[in-house]
């Protein structure tokens, strides 16, 4: 999927390849979800490319995983099958083998001007 290129450049490469893979199979069970609806309530990709004003093939690609996709647009697609989507958020596994939560709070840090004034 298009979402592990997206990485967390803030954090150590363990961390970024756990959280990224962490946020690829959010993606999945998203896009698992909409395709489970298309089965039980058929639409075609024309109808909903319609509706999305978007071409039929750029919402396969969307459902496919290929194609770079908001999470608007899978609720857009969601309604146009007649859904509403609510998103819960759940506390994340802390990681493997007792590796403690991040710590994502910014340490309070001294900014230095890189540019030097002229001196007298």
């Amino acid at each position: 999927m298009r979402t592990r290129t997206r990485d967390f450049p803030g954090a150590d490469r363990e961390t970024n390849e756990r959280l990224t893979l962490d946020v690829a199979r959010d993606e999945e069970a998203i896009i698992h979800e909409i395709l489970e609806l298309r089965r039980t309530n058929p639409m075609s990709l024309e109808a909903i490319g319609f509706l999305l004003g978007a071409d039929p093939s750029q919402v396969s690609r969307y459902l496919n995983g290929t194609s770079s996709v908001t999470l608007t647009n899978y609720l857009r697609i969601a309604r146009a099958l007649g859904y509403r989507c609510r998103i819960v958020l759940e506390m994340a596994d802390i990681g493997p083998r007792n590796t403690p939560p991040l710590d994502l709070r910014i340490a309070s840090h001294k900014v230095i001007n890189a540019r030097r004034s002229p001196t007298s």
